[in-house]
């Protein structure tokens, strides 16, 4: 898959047009070296930017590249390519849609006869609106059409939100972090919605404690705590099918539950957690990724990824504050819209630095470890239920337009204690994250994870019994200089990016997928 991350846009003055008449555009070279100079970054993490040339054929039903664009395009290109790392590409509109090609070629050329793709086409727009998130499919996209699967089970809410709307969720796919309490209902729901691929992280397993919480959770899968590998830098999911009585993965389970559904539903758990390579790259695949993890290190991580990856990011969070001697002191939930050019979790106040500074104590806890760290924290069934039905509902609004000209999301923190929901903070002007150089940089920015911390799997394991760890905790990330994160100190871009993606890729996931 290949995608462009829409970061800034320049509309052309008039009079940087030589020729702007019925039919025809033309524009001298000037422009375009002013437009590469724009796309320029001296950011010491990040790189320069691609540019993707973008014309309109007004009068065009179904937009198609002409012999003129043809003719000139591809020296455009290798212009282009000579003084920036590509791929560039370009985009037409037209009345009835838009198609689009990217050249990943550092030659560019067109061959008519016999006929070979000298660009690879470019299959799909995503459009991020602030209540919405739209796809819009090139006239000559390779996707393949949408599944109709379960159209009958869900009919009913077609009455609500029309066909389309099942076909939009149907046509989405959805990460969510976090198998738990709070993502276990959130994968049902998406799951009874007919969202048509879901994919989610988790590196723990069940245990009887939290079968309470957890949907779809047998007694036989709870694990037997003797058996569940405690150690620290530990996936205990990495052993679930090694160490018998371990206990079954959290994302196993939900795989059966969303199964049990609707089996037309794509499925992908992965157990890991969300800071491993291999994790982050599909969650960044996904089209909105949703988080309900128990700890705030693993949500950080999370919100700068949705930032630099042009993802919208919807969290749910809970915090119940029972003191041994005077008891219940408040019970708080909270749901927010983050990511793609939004506020991130930081900026809101959905993350709590003491959380953050207690889990960064043992390093070696860093994902999954919370309870080692800052003790126990209360969890029921009926408060994380509150944050979890604010945003199924707004996601389901957001994936197919749903009142989209009504009003908002009701989002913010809401304290059952006092019955009173208090509105989330705004973006702060100087956060490099979501207001500044790292917004869509996608894979041109450096790595999300300051310090390139991951878990691995024990390298020896005997059935049954743990005979020796054999464990590399902590696998630091190089270079060095990258270990004080992503440039706080550089000053954040002027520019806002515009909410949009572009795919051309074949396939509707990543491989892995």
């Amino acid at each position: 898959m290949f995608e462009y991350l829409i970061r800034e846009v320049h509309l052309l003055d008039r009079d940087e047009y030589l020729d702007q008449t019925t039919g025809i555009v033309q524009f001298d070279h000037t422009t375009i070296r002013s437009m590469m100079r724009a796309s320029e970054t001296d950011h010491r993490h990040l790189d320069d930017m691609t540019l993707l040339m973008c014309h309109s054929h007004p009068r065009s039903s179904q937009p198609c590249y002409s012999g003129t664009d043809d003719e000139n395009e591809p020296a455009h290109m290798a212009s282009l390519t000579g003084r920036t790392t590509g791929p560039h590409g370009s985009l037409i509109f037209g009345q009835g849609g838009l198609t689009g090609r990217a050249w990943l070629s550092d030659v560019p050329t067109i061959r008519h006869e016999p006929i070979t793709a000298a660009a690879s086409p470019i299959d799909e727009l995503v459009v991020i609106h602030d209540r919405e998130l739209e796809r819009i499919r090139t006239t000559d996209s390779r996707l393949p059409p949408v599944s109709n699967g379960g159209a009958e089970m869900r009919d009913r809410q077609a009455l609500l939100h029309g066909d389309g709307g099942n076909a939009r969720l149907r046509d989405a796919h959805v990460a969510v972090v976090g198998a738990g309490g709070l993502g276990a209902p959130i994968v049902q729901t998406l799951a009874h919605l007919g969202v048509g691929a879901i994919t989610v992280v988790d590196p723990d397993v069940v245990e009887e404690s939290n079968r309470s919480r957890i949907v779809g959770a047998r007694p036989a899968d709870a694990g037997d705590p003797e058996r569940t590998p405690d150690e620290d830098g530990v996936v205990p999911a990495a052993w679930a099918e090694a160490i018998d009585g371990c206990g079954t993965p959290k994302a196993e389970v939900l795989g059966r539950v969303v199964s049990d559904i609707d089996p037309s539903i794509y499925y992908h758990g992965i157990h890991e957690e969300v800071q491993a390579p291999r994790a982050l790259e599909q969650v960044v695949a996904a089209d909105v990724i949703v988080t309900g993890t128990d700890t705030a290190t693993s949500r950080r991580f999370v919100s700068e990824a949705a930032q630099q990856y042009l993802r919208p990011l919807f969290n749910a969070g809970t915090d119940i504050d029972v003191d041994d001697d005077a008891g219940l002191r408040s019970i708080a939930t909270s749901f927010q819209v983050s990511g793609a050019n939004r506020a991130c979790l930081d900026c809101m106040d959905a993350i709590n630095e003491d959380r953050i500074d207690a889990e960064g104590e043992d390093e070696d806890n860093l994902e999954y470890g919370l309870e080692l760290v800052a003790g126990e924290q209360p969890s029921v069934i009926t408060i994380n239920q509150e944050p979890v039905q604010r945003l199924t509902f707004a996601l389901h609004r957001f994936l197919t337009g749903l009142l989209a000209d009504r009003h908002g999301f009701r989002t913010g923190t809401y304290s059952a204690t006092s019955d009173r929901l208090v509105s989330d903070a705004e973006a702060a002007p100087d956060c490099q994250f979501c207001n500044g150089a790292f917004t869509a940089a996608g894979d041109r920015g450096v790595p999300i994870a300051k310090s390139g911390l991951y878990r691995t799997t024990p390298s020896t394991v005997e059935t049954g019994v743990v005979t020796e760890l054999g464990i590399d905790a902590v696998v630091e990330k190089e270079p060095a200089e990258a270990e004080d994160g992503p440039g706080r100190d550089e000053s954040p871009s002027k520019q806002r990016g515009l909410l949009a993606r572009i795919r051309n890729t074949v396939a509707r996931y990543i491989p892995q997928l």
